[in-house]
């Protein structure tokens, strides 16, 4: 199972989902898309400043000092995707927010 943690604009994906066999994973891959979009975004659509750690079935990305309104919109639209995929696949991905 993917967990999606969300606490106070840090972000956080661990796990597989097991829906299928690795490489052929369409829910991994929803999430996986969705939190590279994510990242990638903050860097090139924000001025803020970002830690990220990534390794295989694990990536986090925490803002460093003040959160922008940029940010916050980022992190609301993965949300609405990260939601989307876990009421489509329940058993597969879990979102926690505070």
């Amino acid at each position: 199972m993917i967990q999606i943690k969300v606490n106070n604009y840090s972000v956080e994906v661990s796990g597989h989902a097991g829906y299928m066999p690795r490489g052929s994973d369409i829910v991994c891959a929803g999430v996986s898309a969705l939190y590279q979009t994510l990242k990638e975004s903050a860097k090139e659509l924000t001025d803020g400043e970002y830690k990220t750690s990534s390794e295989e079935g694990y990536g986090r990305i925490w803002p460093i000092g003040e959160v922008s309104d940029e940010y916050k919109l980022l992190v609301s639209s993965f949300l609405i995707g990260a939601n989307g995929i876990a009421d489509s696949y329940p058993d597969y991905v879990k979102v926690i927010t505070d």
